[in-house]
């Protein structure tokens, strides 16, 4: 498990996402924005809460997870 994730507010989260590959899918029930990123031919789309203020490291990394990073691929993208 990648160590010192922070917390984020969802449109940093998003924009460090977008920087990996992901992208903007359709919008969602509520304040959900839907994500997608295709990892070995299979797409993962996930749905991202913009009406967060800030989100949790532990939401944070479910994210991640959800959409298939490693944990070195998480460490990059949060430097």
């Amino acid at each position: 498990m990648p160590k010192n994730i922070p917390s984020l507010k969802p449109k940093k989260l998003i924009k460090i996402l977008e920087k990996a590959g992901c992208k903007f899918y359709r919008e969602g029930k509520g304040d959900h924005r839907l994500y997608i990123r295709k990892v070995k031919e299979q797409k993962r789309i996930v749905p991202i809460d913009i009406g967060a203020k800030e989100m949790s490291p532990a939401y944070v990394l479910r994210i991640f997870r959800q959409f298939g990073f490693t944990d070195e691929e998480i460490g990059q993208l949060l430097k």
